[in-house]
């Protein structure tokens, strides 16, 4: 009879482990899946700021056009993947700028990661040739 006590001691005690190890283990798995999320987000982010900062860069280009292709390019690339998003351009007669912020999902309680980037570039213009002395 004590050997078969002895099984279920370690039955018992392999149990209360997986308990105590799975949920660590789940937590763990979540930090890397959110981890990717932040990546991929900060990278579709980039490349919607880089898109508007184009279109307001153009000779012809418009704060609000910059604002509504980063916007458009953001719904293509992850309609779901910003919690909240913020969208800015600013034109001057030099620089373009676009800055885009957002929240992005969570899948961790209580974390609640944010990304921006900004992309800027001289705006396009035309300059007459330059006459050159015979």
């Amino acid at each position: 009879m004590s050997n078969r006590q002895g099984r279920d001691e370690r039955g018992a005690a392999s149990l209360i482990q997986l308990v105590l190890v799975a949920p660590v283990l789940l937590l763990v798995l979540m930090f890397i899946v959110q981890f990717a999320l932040v990546a991929h987000a900060r990278s579709v982010v980039e490349a919607a700021a880089e898109q508007g900062s184009a279109v307001a860069r153009r000779a012809d280009g418009t704060q609000a056009g910059a604002q509504a292709e980063t916007v458009k390019y953001l719904d293509k690339l992850g309609p779901k993947m910003l919690m909240t998003r913020s969208v800015s351009a600013n034109r001057t007669a030099d620089t373009a700028t676009v800055t885009v912020t957002g929240t992005v999902i969570s899948l961790v309680p209580g974390v609640h990661p944010r990304v921006k980037e900004t992309s800027s570039g001289p705006v396009e213009r035309y300059v007459p040739p330059v006459e050159q002395a015979p």
